[in-house]
C-alpha cells in the first residue's frame, strides 16, 4: 500500500511537472523580437549607448520598433533590451552594426566586434559600418520613399561595383584585418541627411581604432591594390598650356575599369625596403571632352600616357600619406614579409613599411569607347 502511495505521488508530480513545461518551451517565430540594426553611441570608456531596430511584421505597411539602453559589454545591453521588449529579443537575424565616429575613434570597435563574434546566434553576413554623428539618429531616422531601415541599411552595405571603393566588411572580414600581421582595416563611412543615408567616403583603422579617412577616389585604387579586379569608374581631368602660358580648355576623360591586375614585390635589402607595385589596367574610354583628335594614333597615345601618369601619381601620393600615418590598408607589407626571415610581428612590419620607398608601374589599355568628342 506505502508503494503503491509512493508510485501515485510520483506520477502526479511527473504529470505537474509536464504541465508546467509548457511555459518554458522555446517562443514561436512571432514571438520574437529580430534584432536588425545594432548600433553603438559613445557615453564614456565605460559605457556604451546602445540603440537596436526590430522589424515588425504587417499586411498593410512596414514598420520597425526601436529600443535603446546603456550598458558597458553587448551582453548587458542585451539583457537590459530583453526587459523592454514585448517579445524574445534574439540577434539570430542581425544584419548591420553601425558605430558612431565619436565611438570608433575614442574607444575603438574591437572589444564590441569580438564580442558579438564568439556569439554563436550572431551569423556571418553582418556587416559593420561607421557613421557620421549618433547611429542612434540612423536608426531611429525617417527615409522618404525608402523601405524600413532594417532592410535599408541591409541593402545599401551590400558590396556593389559602384561603391567598390571601401571593404564592405562583414563582422568576420573585420576580425581577419584586425588580428592581420600585415594590413589595417577599413570600413564604409556614412552620411544621413534629407532623408537619405550615402557612404561617401572609407574610414580608416589602425587596428581597432579609427584614425581618419580616405576619399572614394583613393579607395578605388587601394581595392586595386588589394586585388580586386572590377572597379567603379573613374574621371580625370587635365589642364595643359599652350606654349606661350594660354592655358587650353580643361580635357576630362572617364574611365571605366573592365579588370585591373596587381603584382606587388618587394626588393631591396631590410634596411631600403622598395615595394614595387604594377597596376595594370583594361577598360573602356566611356567619355571624353577635349582638344585632343583620338583617331589621330599619336595624340591617342599621348592622351593613354597622360592616364597612366597621373595614376601613378595620386597612387603614390596616397601610399606616402598612408605611410607617414602609419597605417596599410593596401596590404603592401605582405611583399615584405615573404622575404623576412625572423619572427614576424605587426611591429616589425610597420617598422619596415614606414622606411620603404614605393616604385609604382601602371599600364593602361584602352579595350572600348564610349560618347567621345
Amino acid at each position: 500500500m506505502k508503494r503503491a502511495s509512493w508510485f501515485i505521488a510520483t506520477v502526479i508530480l511527473l504529470l505537474s511537472l509536464c504541465g508546467c513545461g509548457g511555459e518554458l518551451e522555446r517562443p514561436a517565430l512571432e514571438d520574437m523580437a529580430m534584432i536588425g540594426v545594432m548600433g553603438f553611441d559613445y557615453v564614456d570608456r565605460e559605457k556604451i549607448d546602445v540603440t537596436v531596430s526590430v522589424p515588425v511584421p504587417s499586411k498593410n505597411k512596414e514598420s520597425t520598433q526601436v529600443y535603446a539602453t546603456y550598458a558597458s559589454m553587448t551582453s548587458e545591453a542585451m539583457l537590459n533590451l530583453a526587459t523592454k521588449a514585448e517579445r524574445t529579443m534574439s540577434l539570430s537575424q542581425l544584419r548591420v552594426i553601425l558605430f558612431s565616429e565619436e565611438y570608433a575613434r575614442k574607444v575603438g570597435i574591437g572589444k564590441v566586434i569580438l564580442d558579438l563574434y564568439r556569439n554563436p546566434i550572431v551569423g556571418e553576413n553582418v556587416y559593420i559600418a561607421v557613421v557620421q554623428g549618433k547611429a542612434k539618429d540612423v536608426i531611429k531616422g525617417t527615409y522618404n520613399h525608402r523601405p524600413e531601415i532594417n532592410t535599408y541599411l541591409n541593402n545599401l552595405l551590400r558590396p556593389r561595383v559602384e561603391t567598390a571603393f571601401s571593404s564592405f566588411a562583414t563582422i568576420h572580414d573585420f576580425v581577419f584585418m584586425m588580428t592581420s600581421n600585415t594590413m589595417d582595416p577599413n570600413l564604409p563611412y556614412l552620411i544621413h541627411s534629407n532623408g537619405e543615408i550615402q557612404i561617401i567616403k572609407a574610414a580608416l583603422f589602425r587596428v581597432d581604432r579609427m584614425i581618419g579617412f580616405y576619399s572614394q577616389r583613393e579607395g578605388k585604387l587601394v581595392q586595386g591594390f588589394l586585388g580586386r579586379e572590377r572597379l567603379p569608374r573613374m574621371s580625370f581631368e587635365f589642364q595643359h598650356e599652350t606654349k606661350t602660358g594660354k592655358k587650353k580648355p580643361t580635357e576630362r576623360i572617364v574611365f571605366d575599369f573592365v579588370r585591373a591586375k596587381t603584382k606587388v614585390r618587394s626588393k631591396g635589402s631590410l634596411k631600403k625596403p622598395v615595394i614595387d607595385i604594377k597596376l595594370r589596367v583594361r577598360g573602356m574610354l566611356v567619355g571624353y571632352s577635349g582638344s585632343k583628335d583620338l583617331e589621330k594614333r599619336a595624340q591617342f597615345r599621348t592622351m593613354v600616357q597622360e592616364l597612366e601618369k597621373r595614376i601613378k601619381k595620386e597612387s603614390v601620393d596616397m601610399l606616402v600619406r598612408f605611410q607617414k600615418q602609419g597605417v596599410d590598408p593596401a596590404q603592401l607589407e605582405e611583399s615584405i614579409r615573404q622575404k623576412y626571415g625572423g619572427k614576424w610581428t605587426r611591429e616589425t612590419g610597420l617598422a619596415l613599411y614606414k622606411k620603404a620607398k614605393f616604385n609604382v608601374k601602371v599600364h593602361v589599355d584602352i579595350v572600348g569607347f564610349g560618347t567621345l568628342k
